[in-house]
């Protein structure tokens, strides 16, 4: 019985140690591995953000770069394009037109190979070329490593204004056509002949040949190109081109001219009547101009012109044209100088608006060389339809 009492005893008793000794082991076993976890969790956090910040600094581009990104791109092609509108536009250029331009980026960033992929015409594909070949240097493209490499790009550049920059676009225009002249364009008018300088008398006493028909003694002015230089704020300047000159003198009745070397004149045909009767000549003309420009938009300006226009004759010849009493048409032509003035200079006065003006130009210098024939000083006058440039 003993035996029983003390064997039981021992069991419990070591079943009572086993779970004292067991409890603490699991307590610090739980405790031991969450710190083990803590301190995992704070070491690797620092190094994985460590290895992310430092990828970015690896040098690869697999694209080449304007200086400044897109947006300078952007505003670099958009000026371009603007200053060759300024320079270029007229009433037939395609707005909204775009030019496909592909070229390459060297390894020094220099813009090389420039190619029209896609253009609309020889003036849009020649500026669009320009403006590429014009650009500033590139931020090359690099392989992974980080070394430079060429690399092809494409442009398209469109040929109109940004209409998100109304107000600048205005601006700009107005300072775009405030130094135009009003010179450049074509004029038609009529010419009175007179009898001396600064003497409007049309009736020629002595030698009545040299009356004309106002009516059909036509003059046709084709001024070709014109430069402004500003003098004040650039309304008022100095306007000088050069251009042509066509005037036809309608004699009044069938008169042939005569001359030598040193006189001119001419006699009536008594047998024949003539349906026309005309000294046609041509004049190569340079003017020079004190401009006043009261608007700064071409369109829209009040203008004024005074000066001088200087010309050399280039052609001169005199045709005749009529019936004979059988009912036969004849035309005579005679190409000759008849001794008219070599040089041309006329006193000019021009005023408009916008496109549109008048012009009156006075003889200077006689129609033919002085002491060949009585003087002669054509007033010209008529209308202008100006071209800006």
């Amino acid at each position: 019985m003993k035996k029983i009492v003390a064997t039981l005893a021992l069991v419990c008793f070591t079943q009572a140690f086993a779970q004292v000794m067991e409890k603490p082991q699991l307590v610090e076993k739980v405790d031991t591995s969450a710190r083990v976890v803590t301190e995992t969790i704070e070491i690797s956090a620092p190094i994985q953000a460590v290895e992310e910040l430092a990828s970015p600094t690896i040098a690869n581009r697999p694209t080449p770069q304007f200086p400044g990104g897109q947006d300078s791109l952007d505003l670099y092609i958009k000026e371009a394009v603007e200053r060759f509108i300024y320079a270029d536009t007229n009433e037939t250029f395609p707005w909204g037109e775009s030019v496909y331009v592909a070229f390459e980026v060297a390894i020094d960033g220099m813009v090389t190979k420039p190619f029209v992929e896609m253009g609309y015409d020889a003036l849009l594909d020649s500026a669009a070329l320009d403006i590429v070949r014009n650009m500033p240097r590139w931020l090359p493209a690099t392989d992974e490593n980080g070394n430079a490499v060429v690399a092809s790009y494409r442009l398209q550049i469109l040929f109109d204004f940004d209409l998100d920059l109304e107000e600048d676009f205005e601006f700009e225009e107005e300072n775009y056509n405030t130094n135009k002249a009003h010179w450049a364009g074509f004029e038609l008018g009529v010419q009175m002949n007179t009898t001396g300088f600064l003497d409007l008398n049309s009736a020629f006493a002595s030698t009545p040949y040299w009356e004309n028909n106002v009516a059909k003694s036509l003059v046709f002015n084709l001024n070709t190109f014109q430069h402004k230089f500003s003098l004040i704020k650039e309304v008022f300047g100095i306007t000088t081109g050069y251009g042509f000159s066509f005037t036809n003198t309608e004699l009044t009745s069938s008169y042939i001219l005569q001359h030598d070397a040193d006189t001119v004149f001419a006699v009536a045909n008594t047998n024949q009547d003539y349906k026309r009767n005309t000294i046609y000549s041509a004049y190569f003309t340079v003017p020079l101009l004190l401009d006043f420009t009261a608007n700064n938009a071409y369109k829209k300006s009040f203008y004024v012109n005074a000066g001088v226009v200087g010309g050399v004759r280039m052609y001169s010849h005199q045709r005749v044209t009529g019936a004979y009493e059988n009912g036969d048409k004849f035309e005579n032509v005679t190409r000759s100088a008849f001794n008219l003035n070599t040089w041309m200079l006329d006193a000019t006065v021009r005023m408009g608006y916008g496109y549109f003006g008048v012009f009156a130009n006075y003889a200077v210098l006689g129609m033919f060389k002085e002491g060949t024939t009585a003087g002669v000083y054509p007033l010209r006058f008529g209308i202008s339809f100006n071209v800006p440039q």
